[in-house]
């Protein structure tokens, strides 16, 4: 008989951190997105904790294990992309995984208790095959997805990203081969059975723990570095003083393809990606960070990069904050449509440059607007 103490344990622990996620203050998608996660293995924990005493019903329960290796996919991608790592389609491949989970788990349910779905039994028991072969091929393909989302690109992470990416990717793989591999070379199948709860706890908690980690370590990169969005306005006296020097110099002549790859990226919207760099653009264009900043200087009249980017951030607000259709939207909407990773930083970085909050521009905005129609049917 098999021991489900360590079922509890993974309950407890998951059921811990979607709590702990889900009661933040300032919720981002990767918080949801991590909370429900940890549901759904909160719920696998159940379903063997219950199956010995509920019998059949326990499938029932397994309807809601359906967000496990396809949403750590979803979290993988959230982890390791900046700029719109969810579409729609990531959304339906994420679906589809769900949908064929429940399948298999109301097909086992139906035999278990005798129930004739469909007079020939032979075609339930191909579409049951096939569903499940479909079933296993999606989730391995998606289970190495989550493991290539976070070394994708890894040449150019920085040594911090570099670092979490090697605890993401490392314990994810330590977790696979842990339960699926590894009680090959070392269980035979009773034994397998004997040590499958601890095999499955020890795997799950593995891949959370790692999450959560990663999840830490970004937040206290993004709080100990200052993000482009947060950092104060320089004194452009400072600014003079310090690139006096740089002035004089002949290097100070910006190349004319420079500015076209500046301002091709700014009509690509990519100042509405969040924490974005000058390293970022550096990168895009293939130059050295200093001709950046003596671009922007220089050429676009700003006092530093982080002012340049704003600048554009703060249009697009104004122009979301203007249409008709975004009327109903949370200030916090348009902020994080602007590529402001806060609201408070949203709020202040508004005045100094508009001179009045977002929620003053709107109100006074929309006075004006109710103000030409009155004039117009009088």
């Amino acid at each position: 008989m098999q021991n489900t103490s360590p079922y509890y344990v993974l309950v407890f622990v998951c059921m811990g951190l979607m709590l702990l996620n889900g009661m933040k203050k300032e919720k981002q998608l990767i918080h949801y997105l991590f909370a429900v996660f940890c549901g759904s293995l909160c719920m696998v924990g159940v379903q063997k904790i219950s199956a010995p005493s509920i019998g059949v019903y326990s499938y029932l329960i397994g309807l809601f294990t359906c967000a496990t290796c396809n949403m750590s996919w979803l979290i993988s991608r959230t982890l390791f992309r900046k700029h719109t790592p969810i579409s729609k389609v990531h959304i339906a491949v994420a679906g589809t995984i769900a949908g064929l989970i429940m399948f298999n788990q109301t097909w086992h349910y139906l035999v278990s208790v005798d129930v004739q779905v469909f007079p020939d039994s032979q075609f339930m028991w191909r579409l049951k095959k096939g569903m499940g072969e479909i079933t296993v091929l999606l989730s391995s393909s998606i289970l190495v997805l989550s493991f290539w989302e976070a070394l994708r690109g890894y040449k150019e992470k920085t040594q911090t990203q570099k670092l979490q990416a090697n605890i993401f990717a490392s314990c994810y793989f330590l977790a696979v081969f842990n339960a699926s591999i590894l009680p090959k070379f070392l269980f035979s199948e009773s034994e397998f059975q004997q040590f499958e709860p601890l095999i499955i706890t020890s795997s799950a908690l593995l891949i959370v723990l790692a999450m959560q980690l990663v999840m830490f370590l970004q937040k206290r990169a993004h709080s100990s570095v200052p993000e482009s969005d947060d950092i104060e306005v320089l004194n452009p006296e400072k600014v003079v003083k310090a690139t006096n020097q740089a002035e004089q110099s002949e290097n100070n002549e910006v190349e004319a393809e420079l500015i076209t790859g500046i301002e091709a990226l700014i009509n690509k919207q990519v100042y509405l990606q969040t924490n974005l760099k000058i390293s970022d653009f550096a990168q895009a264009l293939a130059v050295p960070e200093y001709k950046i900043s003596r671009a922007i200087r220089y050429y676009f009249k700003a006092a530093n990069f982080n002012l340049f980017i704003n600048q554009y951030r703060i249009q697009h607000a104004q122009g979301l904050l203007l249409k008709d259709e975004a009327t109903h939207w949370s200030i916090l909407s348009i902020a994080m449509e602007s590529g402001f990773s806060s609201l408070a930083t949203f709020n202040r970085v508004f005045k100094s440059i508009v001179g009045v909050n977002p929620n003053e521009f709107r109100k006074q905005n929309n006075s004006l607007v109710e103000q030409k129609i009155i004039e117009l049917t009088d």
